[in-house]
């Protein structure tokens, strides 16, 4: 069964119209989340080919968003690219220009190697918050201790919930396959529900 997909949490700024933010997304259908302080988070999903749209280009969507808009905040998007493995992106916005606070790609892989065949996103090509050198790992494309801080800052959370997500992708591969599985551990970290309730299957 293929489960090519992507969903994306964006959270808006204050004062950001959510209903129209949402029909100006153009990829993927949408929710609006009211979050503490009266702000709000859209809560928008693709699955595989949807008319002439492809699940992949969610992440695109979501910079076009922010950079069109000016109404987007932050935004964490993950991907299920099937056999070819999954993908979670943290975006930062600031004055209109969209970077990535975080950045890994679980590659499918046994115990000495891993498969590559799969490709990040277009997003990929965006500055980060901090150059991150290749390591053993080749699915690490933004990572450190400047990301870290960067994603605390921006979600509201401790760093060592952070670094533990970080860690725990060391570990994603093992739930490639699994509906948002991979993303789980940073999900639970950000505080951030599955749509339609947090279940993974």
């Amino acid at each position: 069964m293929s489960s090519f997909g992507g969903v994306a949490w964006i959270d808006l700024v204050s004062g950001a119209d959510a209903e129209l933010v949402l029909s100006a997304l153009d990829v993927g259908e949408g929710e609006v989340a009211e979050l503490p302080g009266g702000r709000h988070r859209i809560v928008a999903g693709a699955i595989g080919m949807s008319g002439d749209v492809w699940y992949g280009e969610l992440a695109e969507a979501v910079v076009r968003l922010a950079e069109r808009t000016g109404w987007v905040s932050h935004a964490f998007i993950a991907f299920d690219h099937d056999e070819y493995g999954a993908e979670h992106i943290v975006l930062e916005v600031s004055d209109g220009n969209v970077r990535r606070a975080y950045h890994y790609y679980a590659h499918p892989r046994n115990w000495w190697r891993y498969f590559v065949q799969g490709e990040p996103s277009a997003v990929v090509s965006l500055p980060a918050v901090e150059l991150t050198r290749p390591g053993k790992d080749p699915g690490v494309l933004v990572d450190g201790r400047v990301a870290r801080a960067t994603v605390s800052q921006l979600y509201g959370v401790p760093v060592s919930a952070v670094k533990r997500a970080a860690t725990a992708d060391a570990s994603a591969h093992r739930s490639v396959g699994i509906i948002g599985a991979p993303c789980e551990h940073w999900r639970d970290a950000l505080g951030l529900p599955w749509p339609g309730g947090d279940r993974v299957g």
